[in-house]
């Protein structure tokens, strides 16, 4: 069983852009479930207490990245230099699939005015066609773990979820969702799930690499684990840009 951890960076929002970071991210890590509980799930919790002597605390970009929410020792700077070189190593050394649609909401919104889909929707839409070719590859079956953005927002996200399964997608079957996705699950993320923090890791590093603002995540790790062709192409198979030029 394929596990596929769902994070999110920046907001849905079409009318109001932040000129600061005016994408919407996805990213999906692909995890065997084995691995993720026997390998992954262990190696996470000894960084931690290796780092902050306790498992509990929430690796969290936007917290760890600002020093807050029990990361205050990161304004220490041998202590900084420590925690993301330990960080880079565990994303390299983990072994997982990454899969990301980045929607440039400006041009999204230019290209399609009134009709621009919401950014949520139509990014995991894209995420679960490439998960779902994945699964076909490896002859598997795969459950999907989002992380919670609130009750109204997560009943937006199941409902899609099931119209995919009900409508199909641009191109995959109803029949071919259904047969290889058991389930859709949302956790949040007080529940200290190691790949929802995976996920969380890289999602903004991606976001960020797009404008070429600097990355506290090593990218060459981050473009080394992107689904490819068996060519080894990345945009369009691990990596989509949308609107496409």
């Amino acid at each position: 069983m394929k596990l596929l951890f769902l994070d999110e960076s920046g907001d849905h929002n079409l009318t109001i852009i932040d000129k600061n970071y005016p994408l919407f991210v996805l990213a999906g890590c692909v995890i065997d479930d084995n691995y993720h509980k026997n390998i992954l799930t262990p190696g996470l919790s000894e960084f931690k207490r290796k780092l902050f002597n306790t498992e509990d605390i929430i690796l969290h970009y936007v917290d760890y990245t600002r020093n807050r929410k029990g990361f205050e020792i990161m304004i220490n700077k041998k202590f900084r230099e420590n925690f993301f070189k330990g960080l880079n190593d565990v994303i390299k050394n983990t072994d997982f699939i990454l899969v990301a649609c980045i929607i440039d909401k400006k041009k999204h919104k230019k290209k399609y005015g009134i009709l621009a889909l919401d950014p949520y929707i139509f990014s995991l839409e894209i995420v679960i066609e490439r998960f779902v070719m994945y699964l076909k590859e490896k002859d598997e079956k795969g459950v999907i773990i989002a992380e919670s953005r609130g009750q109204q927002l997560d009943n937006e996200l199941e409902l899609s979820f099931l119209n995919f399964k009900i409508r199909g997608t641009r191109f995959l079957r109803p029949k071919e969702i259904v047969e290889k996705i058991d389930s859709f699950i949302i956790k949040k993320k007080e529940e200290n799930i190691a790949g929802l923090q995976l996920a969380d890791t890289l999602v903004t590093p991606i976001g960020r690499r797009y404008l070429n603002k600097v990355n506290y995540i090593n990218y060459e790790i981050i473009k080394s684990k992107f689904r490819r062709s068996s060519c080894g192409r990345l945009i369009g198979y691990g990596l989509i840009i949308l609107p496409k030029k």
